[in-house]
């Protein structure tokens, strides 16, 4: 059962592919009762990504768990009454359809909020609700391009390059999970809901911007914009046997670094502090191929330098904190086997956040929900003759 501070709270989650799993995962990892509304064929990602086995994707599982899965086909009239319905009941509703799909289809925020005052309602989408590309949608490396992310990760040459993960679809999922956690408080506290709008182009710069416009924070820009520091700490340096990070900040923390490698001169030896960080990093290039990556780690971690290894996911599982903190998780799936995932990324002492459902198989809870919701067993019957549910 779960005893996370959202218990008690119930989701409609009518979302495929990342952006949407993604909230709503996070939003029953923290105790909610996540309703998966799918089609026929089920969610996207039930079919589409390797690897897979015996008919099940890793990107299904990985995004999925915590919720309960219902089969409705809102392409009938009679599965968009059932949706509407089963609003009624919830707390939230979440979707990221095309913008206008969902009005259209009778099971937008005024057709819900008819009869539930109270629904927190988030759509999200991929750009604002103004200008040429409104309705268009969007997929992860669209808004990796299109919000500056590609271009702040290009390498010397200047080539951009997106971040290898769907960062973007996670960044918005996130937003949105934020953002319903706040307007559910509000709901309690005011006695109304409200709509929620979360374009993925906007909650990507809003996470991204913050630290990445520094030249462009005073106008005119012109006289700024090259000032700008370029980190030359970000990226890691190649050892003798793999690689390793380090993130000095202050000048006592380069100070001790340059000492516990065995060259304080450079430190001391440039008077320009820019040319004399890019001379330690040319140093540091040179030098750290000499040894082993847990010497060079003990040698900066006695001088409080702050560094850590470069793990692949080989060696992440066998790390002694991520061992010793129990991070990851492996259980049983039903004709898969043993599935490893992660835990909730975060501790709570009284309402824990937890894997307390494993990702449902499709339609698994059809009859069960709509039970719930009152529908008696004869009509789930016609229901399901019909072929508006599973």
């Amino acid at each position: 059962m779960a005893d996370g501070p959202l218990s008690g709270f119930r989701v409609l989650d009518l979302t495929q592919v990342v952006s949407g799993p993604f909230c709503t995962q996070l939003l029953g990892d923290l105790g909610a009762d996540v309703i998966k509304i799918e089609p026929p064929e089920g969610d996207s990602m039930r079919r589409v990504g390797r690897p897979e086995k015996n008919g099940f994707t890793a990107a299904f599982l990985n995004f999925n768990r915590n919720k309960r899965s219902v089969v409705i086909d809102i392409k009938k009239e009679h599965g968009r009454d059932l949706v509407r319905r089963l609003a009624v009941r919830a707390d939230a509703l979440v979707e990221n359809n095309r913008p206008g799909v969902a009005d259209r289809l009778g099971i937008g925020y005024a057709d819900i909020r008819r009869s539930n005052p109270k629904i927190v309602y988030c759509s999200i989408c991929g750009f604002g609700p103004k200008g040429r590309r409104a309705k268009h949608p969007a997929f992860d490396p669209v808004i990796q391009g299109y919000s500056g992310m590609a271009f702040v990760q290009a390498g010397k040459d200047g080539k951009p390059t997106a971040v290898k993960m769907a960062l973007a679809d996670k960044v918005a999922g996130m937003t949105a999970a934020l953002s319903i956690v706040s307007a559910l408080h509000a709901a309690r506290a005011r006695g109304v809901g409200q709509y929620i709008k979360i374009p993925m182009l906007e909650a990507m710069m809003a996470f991204a911007a913050n630290d990445t416009i520094y030249g462009y924070t005073f106008l005119p820009e012109e006289q700024y914009k090259h000032q700008a520091p370029r980190s030359t700490t970000l990226d890691p340096f190649k050892t003798a046997d793999g690689w390793i990070t380090i993130a000095p900040f202050s000048d006592p923390q380069y100070e001790r670094l340059c000492a516990a490698v065995g060259h304080p001169e450079w430190w001391t030896g440039v008077e320009n502090r820019t040319e004399r960080l890019r001379g330690i990093m040319r140093g540091l290039a040179k030098l750290f191929p000499e040894r082993p990556s847990a010497e060079w780690l003990q040698v900066l971690e006695a001088a409080d330098v702050p560094c850590g290894p470069v793990h692949n996911y080989d060696t992440l599982f066998k790390d002694e904190e991520i061992v010793a903190n129990a991070n990851f998780t492996v259980y049983e799936y039903p004709g898969v086997g043993e599935v490893r995932t992660v835990n909730p990324g975060v501790r709570f002492t009284e309402t824990p956040a937890k894997i307390w459902r494993i990702p449902p198989r499709l339609g698994e809870h059809t009859e069960e929900v709509l039970r719930e919701a009152g529908v008696e067993r004869s009509q789930v019957e016609e229901l399901r003759q019909s072929k508006v549910i599973n």
